[in-house]
């Protein structure tokens, strides 16, 4: 079996689970202390208690209906992998920075899953809607956003290097760009697969030293088309 057949296969049988009542009290419950500064998204997204409510989409649009221009963290401390930091910019063609867009990402664990038991989120776009490490961020007056989290690995079974998905859409004035980001220093991005990443634009970083508790922290740039 190929390896795309094989992701198709795991999606399929990898529907996100039934949102029961329970989860709606703990919507109820996470908008009340969003809405009260008594936390912020960071802390519910590395919260514990609210894992379970990481793939459905009504957990999702709370987090990008309170989403903000500091850094956010979309890994608990708990989680498997090597910390590292993001940091991203959003300019358009001539350079000028854009604030105040909202951005959208997702990733893989340190295993190359995007589901907590399994490879793949199968049913309505699947991994890009209920990948489990996920988060928005708004850019700052600078143009720019902070993501922290564990550095992703590829799919199992494939030779498909590590990568964050970035989505910035419906933002006033400017073309959709949706892209990755990459790892300079991952082995399987090398010869034509790094060749086909560069080839459909997705953009890709070197490692730098950062302080603890991050042990990576990569730039990027992103640049937007006007309409």
């Amino acid at each position: 079996m190929s390896v795309f057949l094989l992701i198709a296969f795991l999606s399929f049988f990898s529907q996100p689970a039934i949102f029961a009542q329970t989860d709606t009290a703990l919507l109820n419950e996470i908008e009340f202390k969003l809405k009260n500064r008594s936390t912020n998204v960071s802390a519910i997204l590395a919260d514990q208690h609210y894992l379970p409510l990481h793939p459905h989409t009504p957990f999702r649009e709370l987090i990008k209906k309170y989403c903000t221009s500091n850094p956010v963290s979309i890994a608990p401390d708990t989680e498997p992998g090597k910390k590292i930091k993001v940091l991203a910019t959003l300019k358009d063609v001539n350079g000028k920075s854009i604030p105040g867009a909202v951005v959208y990402f997702y990733q893989t664990d340190a295993k190359g899953w995007y589901a907590a038991d399994k490879p793949h989120v199968g049913g309505n776009s699947g991994d890009q809607r209920h990948a489990r490490l996920f988060g928005y961020a708004k850019t700052d007056a600078s143009g720019k956003f902070e993501i922290h989290t564990v550095k992703p690995s590829g799919y199992p079974q494939s030779d498909l290097p590590a990568h964050i998905h970035v989505e910035i859409t419906g933002l006033a004035g400017y073309q959709p760009r949706i892209t990755e980001f990459l790892f300079d220093d991952d082995e399987r991005l090398v010869g034509n697969i790094r060749a086909n990443a560069q080839g459909d634009a997705f953009i890709i970083s070197e490692p730098e030293r950062t302080d603890p508790p991050f042990q990576q922290q990569f730039k990027y740039t992103i640049t937007l088309q006007k309409n």
